[in-house]
């Protein structure tokens, strides 16, 4: 006998999504599947991630706690021995939900195998560090023969400029990993166990770079009719004039992490590739809820769209991430259909990824765990509602191999505020300056606001409980940079030097 009585849960996720990439938003990006889930939703628009890289932030949405509270602060993560029975995963399927995540985890191993019966995974990230063929994907390529043509981290020479430079993908648009994450996610709705509701992770790897599009398809955009973003300014004209000295550095360094394009044709350029990853992953997610509109399943499904982090997209003249924590990357986008919500509103306030677990528990009347560290959001039903307003302030917290400490950032409704440690800093007043242009920390007239916004900031985060931090990444990167897996993934070698090696 089927369960009626809750609701469905289909959790998707993209990872590094500008949150104004979407064409309800006006800048150029098609989006009909998401602008349609936004029609019959609720769409945030001062939606923020609490940490602007992946593991962490995706640790934060799915236990509900900020960063300094989960302890997990660095991305390599994956076979930290840390059982957590809390995560919202976990709690799902504990309520008798059938849970399901496909495509792009990068959590901690071990929450995986608590939380989802089924498991798919994409990423290179996401397997044993000396057997890549426990990755799904990697697995599937290779039954494929198209080892070699792996697009997800290369650095090798048919694949020139990889990781900072947009290149045509060697895999066909029907095995690319778009295409997959869309199949295996349709496959599993299909051979569910129609007994029990179900909570799926779908996973988007893209648009996080490398920027790669099939190379049977091609470009959706033309570079050419790219119209670029007024922030342009900022690298252009400006060289990242009165921004802190790593940033000035960036200026005269084309390509790197984040990208600094040679012109803004270059930039145009980039663009179109990340454009074209953005409609290709709406095209996937459109078969997904398609597929639930025709079985009668949609009705009565909950569903959230969001991303892990943003990306510049060409805000202050480039794109990807990795310095600062900048609109551009700590906003997100953030749907939320659910069975009998409103439709079609827009909501303005502040919401963070912590929030989304309570929601979700709410919307699912499945009861917040009992635990000595406690879920940190908030549900946002009764912001939906009108019975609550947004939050005064939302804090971002990273652990950066570019920063000598812990850089840590607060927006309200009207600044942002960065610190980077020893004085360093940056202050935006976003309702004069929305680019976050022209930086005011030092500036005598924004000093009581400079004092009042690092109090804020310093009382949210004054206890740090690390279980990964950039320093024990890099310890991981270091023990394990010979392994099979971390050759690949970080294209030292191909398929075809190292898989004689292989032993299953």
């Amino acid at each position: 006998m089927k369960d009626k009585s809750r609701p469905h849960v289909l959790y998707i996720m993209a990872d590094q999504f500008h949150a104004d990439c979407l064409g309800i938003e006006d800048r150029q990006v098609r989006t009909p599947h998401l602008d349609r889930l936004a029609s019959e939703g609720v769409r945030f628009s001062q939606a923020y991630c609490n940490s602007p890289i992946c593991g962490p932030s995706r640790c934060t949405f799915i236990t509900g706690q900020y960063p300094h509270t989960h302890g997990i602060l660095g991305n390599d993560i994956y076979e930290l021995d840390d059982r957590n029975e809390s995560t919202l995963s976990a709690l799902f399927r504990r309520s008798g939900y059938q849970t399901a995540v496909v495509g792009k985890s990068h959590m901690v191993g071990a929450w995986d195998r608590e939380g989802f019966e089924h498991i798919r995974y994409c990423d290179l990230c996401d397997c044993d560090r000396n057997d890549p063929m426990q990755n799904h994907y990697f697995r599937y390529l290779h039954e494929l023969g198209l080892t070699d043509a792996y697009d997800l981290g290369t650095l090798k020479a048919e694949h020139p400029g990889a990781r900072v430079r947009a290149f045509d993908s060697l895999i066909p648009d029907a095995h690319s990993l778009e295409t997959w994450t869309g199949n295996e996610t349709l496959q599993f709705l299909r051979e569910r166990d129609e007994r029990r509701p179900f909570f799926v992770h779908m996973s988007f790897q893209r648009p996080h770079e490398p920027y790669t599009v099939p190379f049977d398809t091609g470009l959706l955009y033309d570079p050419d009719e790219i119209e670029l973003p007024p922030g342009i300014r900022d690298l252009f004209e400006r060289r990242f004039a009165g921004k802190p000295e790593k940033m000035r550095r960036l200026a005269g360094v084309v390509g790197g992490m984040p990208y600094i394009p040679e012109s803004e044709a270059d930039l145009r350029r980039q663009l179109a590739f990340y454009y074209s990853l953005i409609t290709r992953i709406d095209e996937q997610i459109g078969r997904v809820l398609d597929y639930l509109r025709e079985t009668g399943e949609y009705e009565n499904t909950i569903v959230v769209f969001t991303a892990d982090h943003g990306d510049f997209a060409g805000d202050h003249g480039m794109v990807n991430k990795n310095i600062g924590i900048y609109e551009s990357i700590h906003r997100i986008p953030f749907v939320l259909k659910y069975p009998g919500g409103p439709a079609g509103v827009r909501l303005n306030g502040i919401m963070e990824s912590i929030d989304m677990y309570p929601t979700l528990c709410e919307l699912c009347e499945v009861p917040l765990p009992v635990s000595s560290v406690p879920v940190e959001g908030r549900s946002l039903v009764s912001v939906v509602e009108g019975l609550e307003a947004g939050k005064p302030h939302t804090v971002c917290e990273w652990s950066s191999p570019r920063y000598e400490a812990t850089v840590n950032a607060i927006r309200t409704d009207r600044y942002r505020l960065v610190y980077y440690g020893k004085g360093e800093g940056e202050l935006y007043d976003c309702a004069s300056d929305p680019d976050e242009v022209d930086n005011r920390f030092e500036d005598p007239v924004y000093a009581s606001v400079r004092l009042e916004l690092l109090e804020r900031m310093f009382d949210h985060i004054n206890e740090y409980r690390l279980k990964s931090s950039n320093s024990l990444s890099k310890e991981v990167g270091r023990r394990t940079r010979n392994t099979m897996t971390r050759l690949l993934h970080t294209g030292q070698r191909s398929w075809s030097e190292v898989g004689p090696l292989y032993r299953n």
